[in-house]
């Protein structure tokens, strides 16, 4: 009986000083978690830290985050809330029916639970039209393009807590309806997407991941090609596949929810589709500059290499924010370029969106750009003076229109003699482009 107490004991003290053993020895080789995470600095020690306590709390949180077995203990913690209670421990990852995985805002961008509002899109693309019509007066043309959205392609899926009967209004269906009655050049996969759903030869989306397969965008990147070619009446690059390799040995990014999830044990999944490409140029194929403005969707084309293959420069500007591609130095940022410029030397810029993140479309890129151009309208004017004063005192000679003065000086906070002073401008400068039009 003493024995057994002896064994019983010692295995509990293994049990307590393995991480300890682990974390010094890295004796079990262990998977490394996947994700967005952050781990903390060992802290520098202070005495004014530690008499406040804040030197324990830190110490404390990164013991936690350094343990032995960390990635084991994160694992078993996340398989239970799954396996018990159906629960992502990821953030908005939704588990839905037979265990397809979503992110949680292409399910309200589906169901049009996150609209912006028709006046929000109606300026936008109405400023998108302007933008449009001054870059091709520099033989730049700008095409939306349309990414599908994993909620668009497989509804059957959603959890039912999410009423996916219920539809509204969403910032796909409406800003599609804006942009073809602006003439704004646009492709849509969404829609094309969900109509090759039940012919198309391969999977065009994973089961466990939240963007389009390899397959998928490669028949997507190819129409993007034939679109270009059309608008420009010329022949790039000849780019396709000879043959398609179908495996359940998932590349990335073919499984990213998943993985994030951070489980013990795979969630089942299908086997996926991985095109063979091939490009073919010669002396006359034409590759143009182009700048994709974007978000993650464009990842994986981009990071291996086959739109460079493609275009004569390749420029991903992710969000609008951050600048990648050959010309552009490590962590450049679009904000430290000259925009104006950019573009005007670009072929074509590409605003590519996939459902989840049309709430954000297009980035902060017209908003920027329009101001570029009205600015640059605005400075043209050299104001005359005495013409304006001119000017006020006609307003001010009429009751009815000052009176209209102070109405808007009201309306937007501002003194009488502001407004007057703005509308006063706004005339002289209609007066200007009236006679640089005769």
């Amino acid at each position: 009986m003493i024995k057994f107490k002896n064994i019983f004991y010692f295995l509990i003290l293994m049990v307590l000083f393995f991480p300890v053993i682990q974390n010094s020895t890295s004796l079990v080789k262990l998977k490394p978690l996947k994700g967005s995470y952050t781990l903390e600095n060992k802290p520098v020690f202070s005495l004014e830290h530690y008499i406040t306590g804040e030197y324990q709390d830190l110490y404390n949180t990164y013991l936690e985050q350094h343990i032995g077995l960390r990635p084991f203990f994160v694992r078993l913690n996340n398989q239970l809330a799954f396996s018990l209670f159906r629960i992502a421990q990821a953030s908005y990852v939704e588990i839905g029916k037979s265990n397809y995985l979503f992110e949680e805002y292409y399910i309200f961008a589906y169901l049009g639970r996150d609209f912006r509002g028709k006046e929000v899109w109606n300026e936008k693309v109405g400023k998108l039209k302007f933008i449009s019509e001054k870059l091709k007066e520099k033989n730049t043309d700008i095409i939306v393009f349309l990414a599908p959205g994993k909620a668009t392609f497989f509804p059957e899926y959603i959890p039912e807590k999410y009423d996916p009967g219920r539809k509204e209004l969403s910032n796909y269906a409406y800003l599609l309806e804006k942009i073809i009655n602006n003439d704004i050049h646009c492709i849509d996969f969404n829609r094309y997407f969900v109509q090759m759903k039940d012919t198309s030869s391969y999977a065009l989306y994973p089961k466990t991941g939240i963007h389009w397969s390899s397959y998928g965008e490669t028949l997507a990147l190819d129409s993007l090609i034939r679109y270009m070619e059309s608008l420009k009446q010329v022949r790039m690059v000849d780019f396709g596949y000879s043959e398609v390799e179908v495996t359940k040995d998932l590349k990335t990014p073919d499984n990213d929810i998943a993985e994030g999830m951070n489980l013990l044990f795979d969630i089942s999944y299908y086997a996926m589709p991985y095109p063979k490409l091939y490009f073919h140029e010669d002396s006359a194929t034409y590759k143009p500059v182009v700048i994709t403005i974007t978000d993650s969707y464009y990842w994986n084309l981009h990071g291996r290499g086959i739109t460079q293959r493609i275009y004569g420069e390749d420029n991903f500007w992710y969000y609008f924010k951050s600048a990648h591609g050959d010309k552009y130095i490590e962590g450049q940022m679009v904000q430290d370029l000259n925009v104006k410029e950019e573009l005007e030397s670009a072929d074509f810029i590409v605003l590519l969106a996939t459902e989840g993140t049309l709430n954000k479309f297009p980035y902060g890129f017209v908003e920027e750009v329009y101001d570029l151009y009205t600015q640059e309208s605005e400075d043209k004017y050299v104001i005359d003076e005495e013409e304006i004063r001119f000017i006020e005192q006609v307003i001010r000679n009429d009751s009815v229109w000052f009176e209209e003065i102070r109405r808007k000086a009201i309306k937007l906070n501002i003194s009488n003699e502001e407004m007057l002073r703005r509308d006063a401008e706004w005339l002289y400068k209609k007066k200007l482009e009236n006679e640089s039009n005769k």
